[in-house]
């Protein structure tokens, strides 16, 4: 007769952080709370556990550069768009609709919109848009929670599955910076090129915790690739390499994630499909192939390394996890003093330059929306007397008093500074 071993936390923590998981995301739905915890937080908490724990060696060696880096990328997406508006580099909106509505005959966000979301005018969401905001804001830190699993059980491989995760935030921010693309929500909401989508997870957030969007929008260009869908695929390819379908729970979770991102207007499938296909190649050439050289490496060497490690071998870990933190931190604060002081050079609606509509300006003559995209466009570029046909425009196109109110009042702000040098002349 067999013994049954215990179901324990050591031979199963992907399905114990899996319960963790959706215990933490049914907190949420229960209680009506919903917050953003910022990388910077989860980082001291786990320096300070392993403080309490006695491990702190240890959680240094293996976590402090990886988290630092986790940190880093937060700040640098938020440079990026700093750098898109400041040098006016250009950003693109129909390439990813063309290939949508190609592949698809339509747009999915929209599709799932008009069959799951009830009143979409009103902020009343249901219970189904408030877990799958939850699930949205698990995205921060979920492959966080995979890595802890492997760590704690599988350490050999947790090097090279934190290689695998540098490798796919670099080339996804890359991205960013090289193919700047507007999401789902901004197509339809700013430019009205695709039918009306409604951004529900933000609205959830900012009803619970005010100017939470700030933490969501330090890169609000940034959808492809989508490292929404490239973490959990990552993810996903490690824990099937390691658990197979032990890791069951987190396979869902992914899935999940998918449809929320897609539901929110978040990603367009084909920024899915890219973040996907983003981390194949980072997966075989960082961990499965890695994984193994990795595990005889570190057995081999480990001893000699030890006896021959200097001050600077012993705490390089340290060193460039300081180093990488004092990168990070200065980019952070930077960019939210940029933001708060001059808020219009960097407002998604006015100030990057969305080629599309320029190459073909004629075309959208007759778009209200995009008339007053750029009579706001060069309203921050201090070019008046360009903005003012296109508000003209778009007063003549406006269907509504808020519309023709807006565009008012943005002429006689033109025409009062257009003005103001002959009245002072007069004077």
């Amino acid at each position: 007769m067999k013994i049954r071993k215990n179901f324990s936390f050591k031979r199963y923590p992907v399905t114990f952080l899996s319960f963790f998981f959706l215990a933490f995301i049914l907190i949420l739905l229960i209680f009506n709370r919903f917050f953003f915890a910022p990388k910077i937080l989860l980082l001291s908490t786990i320096i300070l556990a392993a403080v309490f724990l006695g491990k702190l060696n240890i959680v240094l060696k293996d976590w402090f550069i990886f988290l630092s880096f986790v940190y880093l990328f937060d700040s640098v997406r938020g440079t990026i768009y700093a750098l898109i508006c400041q040098f006016n580099l250009p950003v693109y909106t129909l390439y990813v609709v063309k290939w949508e509505e190609f592949l698809f005959g339509g747009i999915p966000s929209v599709f799932l919109q008009s069959l799951f979301l009830k009143n979409p005018g009103s902020l009343d969401f249901g219970l189904l848009e408030k877990f799958l905001t939850a699930v949205h804001g698990t995205h921060f830190i979920a492959f966080l929670f995979v890595g802890l699993a492997i760590w704690l059980q599988k350490s050999k491989y947790f090097d090279a599955f934190k290689l695998s995760f540098y490798w796919v935030t670099v080339i996804g921010v890359s991205g960013y910076f090289l193919v700047p693309t507007v999401p789902p929500w901004m197509a339809s909401c700013l430019f009205g090129v695709i039918p009306e989508l409604t951004r529900f997870n933000i609205h959830i957030y900012n009803m619970t915790i005010p100017d939470l969007t700030s933490g969501f929008n330090t890169n609000p260009i940034a959808a492809m690739p989508s490292l929404h869908a490239a973490f959990p695929a990552l993810a996903s390819f490690i824990l099937w390499r390691l658990y197979r379908w032990k890791a069951f729970p987190f396979y869902f979770y992914t899935l999940l994630m998918y449809f929320t991102i897609v539901y929110t207007g978040d990603h367009y499938i084909v920024d899915i499909l890219a973040g996907i296909i983003l981390a194949i190649p980072c997966y075989f050439i960082c961990f499965h192939k890695k994984a193994w050289r990795l595990e005889n490496a570190l057995e081999k060497n480990k001893s000699l390394g030890e006896k021959r490690a200097g001050f600077l071998a012993k705490n390089k870990h340290l060193i460039l996890g300081i180093f990488l933190l004092a990168i990070g931190i200065p980019l952070g604060l930077s960019n939210k003093s940029k933001f708060e002081k001059d808020p219009e050079s960097y407002d998604y609606m006015a100030a990057p330059k969305y080629i599309d509509f320029f190459r073909h300006e004629q075309g959208y003559r007759n778009s209200y929306q995009i008339q007053f995209y750029f009579g706001r466009y060069y309203l921050v570029k201090k070019d008046y007397e360009r903005a003012l046909p296109h508000f003209e425009r778009a007063l003549e196109l406006a269907e509504n008093i808020i519309d023709k109110k807006s565009a008012q009042m943005r002429i006689r702000q033109i025409k009062h500074i257009l003005n103001w040098p002959k009245q002072n002349k007069l004077r």
